[in-house]
């Protein structure tokens, strides 16, 4: 009976300084930094923000430039107050390295599609750069950039 007591003993405080152990790791690591979503994870965001998402095209930069067709998706989003369908397009770098390496070409590459200059929206929340045109500044705008955020991990 003794030697059962014994046991019971050991493994609770053992399991005690395990886990002690973790959180003393824990605090030593840090918390865990958030991370950038797939484009998957961007459409359930907005979703979350009233905003539908159609015509999901992969690849479809919008230019001639071949690096930014592996990062680029051009699709049609609506809701949050806007009724039309807005063609828009999301560049997802890889990391931070080649957001700054790559992000003026999306500058140039939109250029190539955009049809109305004074009415180029463009959002950046490292690693995504959203690009649109013709709507004005709003609710749907807003939502947007909040999703955006949201998903880069902000």
């Amino acid at each position: 009976m003794q030697q059962r007591t014994a046991l019971v003993l050991v493994s609770a405080l053992f399991v005690l300084l395990v886990g002690g152990c973790g959180s003393s790791l824990d605090a030593l690591r840090g918390s865990p930094s958030p991370t950038p979503t797939d484009f998957t994870g961007l459409v359930r965001q907005m979703a979350t923000h009233e905003i539908t998402v159609d015509n999901v095209v992969s690849g479809d930069a919008g230019c001639s430039d071949h690096a930014l067709v592996p990062m680029a998706i051009s699709f049609t989003a609506s809701g949050a107050g806007e009724s039309a369908p807005v063609a828009m397009r999301v560049y997802r770098f890889k990391d931070g390295e080649s957001y700054d390496r790559l992000r003026a070409s999306v500058d140039v590459c939109a250029a190539a599609w955009i049809r109305d200059p004074g009415s180029l929206t463009m959002i950046d929340a490292s690693p995504f750069v959203l690009v649109f045109e013709g709507v004005g500044e709003g609710p749907f705008i807003d939502a947007l950039r909040t999703t955006l955020h949201e998903a880069a991990g902000d």
